[in-house]
């Protein structure tokens, strides 16, 4: 009996010291102190983005974007001389119109210069970050984009074929540089503002554009595939916008607002914002406004 017991003991310390004893039980975890509501505020604001509830001292702007007629077919690319790009179906993004009317890559602009209602402080200086723009399918993404003064634009390649990218700019220096496989290039911090949609091509593949918008604001709209665009936290007061389309006849200087004709002069939309919500409601343009 007694060797039993000196054996149970012994069975006891080796297991105790290979650390297979049964785990202690963890106490449940402690409740959580309430949140300060300060702390509560904190979680409780939406991400950035759409989502982002605008300032309800400024000004929203919204609008729908409709073109009057029968949707154009995107053309078909020759991409048959890279052997890389061949492959893909390609059609042109130059002007993208949905089943029902749908424009996309519209774009309208603060002009700072011709608004009465000025840019607020807080909004003048650019957010930090690097804008950029890929090649990829043997296209480049985003087909428009917008990059603020002082912003860093990097172009990368994601192909699998060299590309190059050709900024036009008119105020800032233009840049040609390749693109190797895998690789990117980086513009120096953009100086100045520019005028209107700058393109960018790629000088290796001819069908290859892109539009850059430069400013020294926030204020852009580009209208997405359902033809819908919003720009927030607006001045409120006397402001004009610069209508913009790469596939433009000319100044798009008129079209019917919510079934009403108005006339923009030299592409020039001059409105009074109010603070809230300005929603402009849809906005139909001719197919004359456009090259065929």
């Amino acid at each position: 009996m007694k060797k039993k017991l000196l054996n149970l003991a012994y069975l006891a310390a080796l297991v105790s010291a290979l650390g297979c004893a049964p785990a202690a039980t963890e106490p449940e975890p402690a409740s959580p102190a309430p949140a300060s509501d300060e702390s509560a505020q904190t979680q409780a604001t939406p991400p950035k983005g759409r989502l982002v509830q605008a300032n309800p001292k400024l000004a929203t702007l919204k609008a729908k974007f409709v073109y009057d007629g029968k949707a154009p077919a995107r053309a078909k690319v020759d991409s048959s001389k890279d052997p890389i790009c061949a492959p893909i179906e390609i059609l042109s993004d130059a002007m993208l119109v949905g089943k029902d009317g749908e424009i996309q890559n519209l774009v309208l602009m603060f002009d700072a210069k011709r608004s009465e209602a000025k840019v607020p402080a807080e909004m003048q200086k650019a957010p930090e970050g690097v804008v950029k723009l890929d090649n990829n399918g043997c296209v480049f993404k985003p087909h428009i984009f917008f990059a603020r003064v002082g912003q860093t634009i990097e172009v990368t390649n994601t192909d699998q074929t060299g590309h190059n990218a050709n900024f036009n700019f008119l105020n800032n220096s233009a840049v040609n540089f390749l693109i190797p496989i895998g690789g990117s290039k980086k513009l120096d911090p953009l100086a100045t503002d520019e005028p209107t949609l700058m393109p960018v091509d790629c000088n290796i593949h001819p069908w290859m554009k892109a539009f850059v918008i430069v400013q020294d604001h926030p204020y852009v709209g580009i209208s997405d595939e359902s033809g819908q665009m919003e720009i927030i936290d607006l001045p409120v007061g006397k402001v004009t916008f610069l209508i913009r389309h790469e596939y433009a006849e000319g100044a798009i200087d008129e079209g019917k607002v919510n079934g009403k004709a108005q006339k923009w002069s030299r592409g020039r939309m001059e409105l009074e914002l109010k603070a809230g919500v300005n929603d402009l409601g849809t906005i139909l343009l001719a197919p004359d406004k456009f090259k065929s």
